[in-house]
């Protein structure tokens, strides 16, 4: 291991972003630069934190905390954020029926990284949209209706989302939602790993894996699927 003493912290504007550039020194270092200059330096970037501005948010822990507070408000993501080190409410990140609306700003697609437990744990009269969840890796081998976005959706809209990651659970594992109840769900993707461990023999599903006068157009699955006794397929109902 070795350790980098700071030398000095500035605050600089690197492509349209508000950054902070630490600059460290150690024994013998040498780094080439972005000019290809050899420098006795080692300089390295970090995202300056933004706060919550008009239902826009660049934090998290700062989304799961309000849309918990307030599931039936509008939510924004302004930027990538990271799921790292926040802790969930219970079974999911959002324990609250969820009745409100979450997406990314107009014209943008951002990526809730990381996710240790399901976004939501229920929902009715929701939309939720144009985000995706990357590096999922939900690992609840004691949890049964285990699901990346959420166990239950009625009469809710899903639309232009693809989770990417790993979901392992007891019975009923799903890569999107376990159950959508006369709800919509249109281009929405799941690319990973599924691992059902439970013996109850319950259906799991690529997607979905209890759908009730719902519709689901443009879908795609692409799962390294292992299961004990599930009954398994890529959308189920």
């Amino acid at each position: 291991m070795t350790r980098l003493a700071i030398d000095k912290i500035e605050e600089v504007i690197e492509e349209g972003k508000q950054l902070y550039k630490i600059t460290a020194k150690a024994p013998d270092l040498v780094q080439r630069d972005k000019d290809g200059k050899l420098r006795d330096t080692y300089t390295y970037y970090l995202e300056k934190p933004r706060a919550t501005e008009d239902k826009v948010y660049y934090n998290f822990h700062d989304l799961a905390k309000d849309m918990q507070a307030n599931p039936t408000g509008e939510f924004k993501l302004g930027a990538d954020l990271n799921a790292v080190n926040v802790k969930p409410a219970g079974k999911a990140y959002v324990m609250a029926k969820f009745r409100g609306t979450l997406s990314s700003v107009e014209n943008h697609q951002y990526t809730i990284h990381n996710l240790e437990r399901p976004l939501f744990n229920e929902a009715e009269g929701a939309t939720l949209k144009n985000f995706n969840l990357g590096n999922v890796n939900i690992n609840m081998p004691w949890a049964d209706k285990v699901a990346p976005i959420g166990n239950m959706f009625k009469k809710s809209t899903l639309e232009n989302i693809k989770v990417v990651g790993s979901v392992t659970g007891n019975n009923d594992v799903t890569g999107a939602v376990n159950k959508l109840d006369e709800a919509n769900m249109r281009n929405v993707a799941f690319i990973g790993k599924i691992n059902s461990l439970g013996d109850k023999g319950w259906w799991s599903g690529g997607l979905v894996s209890e759908s009730w006068i719902s519709n689901v157009d443009k879908a795609y699955v692409d799962a390294k699927i292992s299961a004990n006794k599930s009954k398994y397929g890529g959308f189920n109902w």
